[in-house]
């Protein structure tokens, strides 16, 4: 069986070349040395001649990659070291702070200083090289982890694809989750267990760092997929998409999408059911957070 684990310590090794030291700490204490910036209260989502449930279930299928022969979502279930290559040590402070609030938003642990980084993010000014040097190098590795996904190859061809502003992979492993199948529940679920998410610095242009780092949050924390349009959606995802500076980070929308994934069973026995369960929690955070908003 091929060891996974060894395109990280691969791709770490590699990316030193490009990009300098890895930047790991326990993000859920932002250091003092990252930049402010005021929070934004952001504009409650409009469902727009849709029933709020028929939304969110759209936008789960539209956005979302299973990740195996049993199509269920992945989603992580150990704790979350953030860990970044290639910034000033400011600018990788506030990734690791967005990742790791986006991860205590869903109940996840956040990893003590120095733990080895499972979110591995890489900023570089040739991430066609990097990307393609990643998948030349880690063939065996990233064939074991197309086999058996739907849309797997596809999805790793938009991996390596050049011109990307950013790229990610998920490695997932399927874990116990109980004794038996049946209708309703699995004997496995799909555990992502690395993230690994490249910027291309010459693409990105600028960008408010704060929100790059939510984008990375969402990409690292769910398996999405690269090509989905979200260009009718209140999300985070159209950090590139849309006139620079009108998107300013996570919204109620991604972290209602967040929290439906990790609040639904992740053992379902099919997909159907999987995105029902976590249309109804995504359904139910939008609400709470429009009954929060002020009138």
């Amino acid at each position: 069986m091929v060891h996974s684990h060894m395109l990280f310590a691969g791709a770490a090794a590699l990316v030193l070349a490009f990009a300098g030291q890895v930047q790991a700490q326990d993000a859920s204490q932002p250091a003092a040395t990252a930049p402010s910036e005021e929070v934004f209260n952001l504009d409650t989502v409009e469902v727009q001649g849709r029933r709020l449930k028929d939304a969110v279930s759209s936008f789960i299928g539209d956005v979302s990659a299973n990740a195996g022969r049993n199509e269920q979502l992945a989603r992580f279930e150990q704790r979350v070291c953030p860990g970044v290559i290639g910034l000033p040590p400011e600018h990788a402070q506030v990734i690791n702070d967005r990742i790791a609030e986006a991860a205590l938003r869903v109940d996840l642990s956040v990893g003590r200083p120095g733990c080895f980084p499972n979110v591995l993010v890489i900023a570089t000014d040739d991430s066609d090289r990097l990307a393609r040097e990643l998948m030349e190098e880690h063939r065996l590795t990233f064939k074991h982890h197309v086999n058996g996904q739907e849309r797997g190859s596809e999805l790793l061809a938009e991996f390596g694809r050049p011109g990307r502003l950013v790229r990610w992979w998920h490695m997932t492993e399927l874990t116990p989750a109980g004794t038996l199948n049946s209708r309703l529940r699995a004997a496995v679920r799909t555990d992502i267990y690395r993230s690994i998410i490249i910027i291309d610095t010459a693409r990105i242009g600028a960008v408010s760092v704060p929100a790059l780092g939510d984008y990375v949050a969402m990409t690292a924390l769910a398996r999405l997929s690269p090509d989905a349009d979200t260009s009718g959606a209140d999300t985070v995802l159209n950090l590139f998409g849309h006139p620079r500076g009108t998107v300013a980070g996570l919204t109620a929308w991604d972290v209602a999408y967040l929290q439906g994934l990790y609040s639904a069973e992740s053992a379902s026995a099919h997909r159907n059911l999987q995105e029902a369960d976590m249309a109804w929690w995504m359904a139910r955070r939008v609400r709470q957070a429009e009954a929060a908003e002020p009138n």
